[in-house]
């Protein structure tokens, strides 16, 4: 029998926290952990409050979302980790739907079926590893990787693989590139249409960057996932292919000197 955890990333969050802290709490989990990374908004204290069963750790300072979520999973005692952003409301029957997956000593992760979102499909052409949404239906899918939002992990594969890297601060694509190493290890991740959460999106992150910022994190990190990644011919491909990309738009250099930057640090 798996022992269970719930993480739970948190900035600014109060608002989310209050709608959807009880519905984590039935799911039943043998713990639950809250992360507050030095939030303004008294997300802390209203925990501390009015959830004596919860295990709160407090940042002093924001160190954002991928450390936050590390500091999380160190923090727990389960077997099976429930990663839900604040703004996440899960099924009452998600863990039950999700654990018999774990049966598979070969299953990394389970992603969770989203109002919006489901499996991730993945393929490297023209230099890049492309990803599309797969078709929603009624099936069980492999996923090229599990949310960072909404996502069960198993803790000891987790250990063995590092976790998500600080270098995706403050976040995007820590989550794409973790799933891409456990693939490369022979790892297995899934989506289960009957794993279902409600998910408002990127709502801490819209508050906290203009979109323009948002969009050269996304490209310097997603530049960053496949630097990690690729090794030989298709680290050639891509070298070629991004060579075109900035000529075709120069403006992508600006990414692209950004993902050096913090490649280089």
């Amino acid at each position: 029998m798996f022992k269970t955890s719930v993480v739970i990333p948190a900035f600014n969050g109060r608002k989310h926290l209050q709608k959807n802290l009880p519905h984590v709490l039935k799911l039943g989990a043998d713990e639950v952990i809250v992360v507050d990374d030095a939030s303004t908004d008294s997300s802390g204290d209203f925990i501390t409050e009015n959830y004596h069963q919860i295990k709160l750790i407090r940042h002093s300072e924001n160190l954002r979302f991928p450390i936050s979520v590390n500091d999380g999973f160190a923090a727990t005692t389960g077997d099976i980790i429930f990663l839900l952003n604040q703004d996440v409301n899960p099924q009452s029957d998600l863990i039950e739907k999700t654990l018999p997956h774990f049966a598979d000593p070969k299953i990394f992760a389970v992603t969770f079926s989203e109002q919006d979102r489901s499996w991730a499909k993945g393929e490297f052409k023209n230099g890049w590893l492309e990803f599309t949404n797969g078709p929603r239906d009624n099936k069980i899918h492999e996923s090229f990787w599990a949310s960072g939002g909404s996502a069960a992990f198993r803790k000891d594969l987790w250990d063995k693989l590092g976790g998500f890297d600080p270098i995706f601060s403050p976040g995007y694509f820590e989550d794409f590139d973790l799933g891409w190493r456990a693939r490369k290890a022979g790892y297995k991740i899934v989506w289960d249409p009957k794993c279902q959460v409600m998910h408002v999106t990127e709502t801490a992150f819209k508050e906290a960057f203009s979109p323009r910022q948002l969009q050269l994190i996304k490209e310097r990190n997603y530049l960053l996932a496949h630097w990690k990644n690729l090794t030989g011919k298709q680290l050639r491909e891509h070298i070629y292919f991004l060579f075109l990309k900035i000529l075709r738009h120069p403006g992508f250099i600006v990414p692209t000197f950004m993902a050096l930057w913090r490649k280089l640090a």
